[in-house]
C-alpha cells in the first residue's frame, strides 16, 4: 500500500518507519518551515531506529510536495501536534477525493472533525473517512538526524 505520513517530527517518524517496516510505500510530508527532518530523511533515503523498534527502513519520499504525498495514497497518517491538524488539513484540501482515509495520530479536542473542516467538508458528509488515535502510540524521540530511539511502544 502506498502510505502517506503527514508530518516529520518524533511521531511521524516512528510511524512512518513502522509502516515501512510492515512492508509499505511511505510517502512523507512536511511543510517548509520544518525542513531539517524531512530533509534529513530524504538524504538518507530512510530513517534509521534503536531501541523497541531497530534497523533501517526505506522511505520512497520526503519532501514538502503534499500532492506527491496525498494523491492515490491508501491511508494518510496526520502525525504532529494539535496546532498541525488545521493546517494539514487545509494544505490537503486541493486533493481531497472521495474515498480517502486519513488518520488523525495523535488526536485532541476532536482533532479529527478540525481536520474535517479544514478539508472544507460538512461534518455528516461521509465521503471521506477521518479517525483518530487518542494518543501516539510509541515514546519515541529524534536522536540524530534521520534516526530515532523508541523506548517503548504500545502496538508492536
Amino acid at each position: 500500500m502506498k502510505i502517506g505520513v503527514l508530518g516529520s517530527g518524533n511521531g511521524g517518524h516512528a510511524v512512518a518507519f513502522e509502516w515501512a517496516r510492515a512492508g509499505h510505500d511511505i510517502y512523507m510530508f512536511d511543510f517548509k518551515e520544518f525542513t531539517k527532518g524531512i530533509t534529513a530523511i530524504s538524504e538518507a533515503g530512510g530513517i534509521t531506529s534503536e531501541g523497541d523498534m531497530e534497523g533501517f527502513q526505506k522511505i520512497a519520499y520526503a519532501g514538502h510536495d503534499i500532492a506527491k504525498v496525498v494523491t492515490d495514497a491508501d491511508l494518510i497518517m496526520v502525525v504532529g501536534p494539535a496546532y498541525s491538524t488545521e493546517p494539514f488539513g487545509k494544505a490537503c484540501k486541493p486533493y481531497v477525493k472521495p474515498g480517502q482515509k486519513y488518520v488523525i495520530c495523535p488526536s485532541s479536542c476532536a482533532g479529527s472533525i478540525v481536520f474535517k473542516k479544514a478539508l472544507g467538508l460538512d461534518f455528516k458528509d461521509e465521503s471521506v473517512i477521518i479517525s483518530e488515535t487518542s494518543t501516539l502510540p510509541y515514546a519515541v524521540r529524534i536522536v540524530a538526524d534521520a534516526k530515532i530511539a523508541v523506548y517503548n511502544t504500545s502496538c508492536t
